[in-house]
């Protein structure tokens, strides 16, 4: 009897042993990957860089930089402030709610406690009312790893000059995305200088499916708190 449990225990912690490695396995391959692509990434656009002087990349070119320089200043409100996250939600609330009068921002709260989220604020202004929203959000939005350990230095000696560069070209593919999907968003950002950080909650966004209303379009309090709730993963 004792040799046959010993021998499940030892089955079992294999087990457990095999499922670990598994996972380290398959996270190393995921960040191999990553890897490989932002390099990928970074060589293109250092290749367009290159034909500066042709007439044919002049345009690109030019883009290039001014997405750069926009880079850096994403970079810099990081840095600085290391709450970039809550700003990207919130400039996305902001322009939400902006138009709703007091009552129907009480309708939106009621909604949500309704699902269950409660939003604290002092006062139901759209200003305090999306910053409480945004600050709940946030506790929810599953952000990509990779991408915040490189733009935040973590690992920036080790990915190399093409891996960091692949990354900037990743922000501008996911920036020129929300300039097409939510124009008004996108200028939101741009104004904050922040438009270029807008990858680290792109795939919250894709995922909530809520960039297909246009913050002009008519939408009911309840259907804000819809939008809110898909970004939180809620439905």
């Amino acid at each position: 009897m004792y040799h046959s449990e010993e021998i499940i225990r030892q089955l079992q912690s294999q087990k457990i042993l095999a499922m670990k490695l598994d996972r380290a396995v398959r996270a190393l391959g995921e960040e191999v990957k990553s890897h490989l692509s932002n390099i990928g990434a970074g060589a293109q656009r250092l290749l367009y860089y290159t034909s500066c002087f042709t007439d044919e990349y002049y345009d690109v070119c030019t883009r290039q930089k001014l997405e750069d320089a926009r880079f850096r200043k994403g970079i810099f409100h990081l840095v600085s402030r290391w709450n970039i996250i809550f700003d990207l939600i919130n400039t996305y609330v902001e322009g939400l709610v902006k138009d709703y009068s007091p009552a129907e921002l009480a309708a939106i709260q009621h909604a949500l406690m309704r699902a269950n989220v409660c939003i604290f604020t002092s006062t139901l202004t759209s200003y305090s009312f999306s910053a409480g929203v945004a600050s709940t959000v946030c506790l929810y939005v599953t952000l990509p790893p990779s991408g915040l350990k490189v733009v935040s230095g973590l690992t920036g000696a080790a990915i190399g000059g093409l891996g960091i560069y692949g990354v900037v070209q990743k922000a501008a593919d996911s920036a020129r995305r929300l300039q097409v999907m939510h124009p008004a968003y996108y200028q939101a950002l741009y104004l904050r200088e922040l438009e270029m950080m807008y990858f680290l909650v792109e795939p919250a966004f894709m995922r909530a499916g809520v960039l297909t209303q246009q913050w002009t379009d008519s939408q009911s309090p309840y259907g804000a708190a819809d939008s809110i709730l898909k970004l939180m993963g809620r439905h």
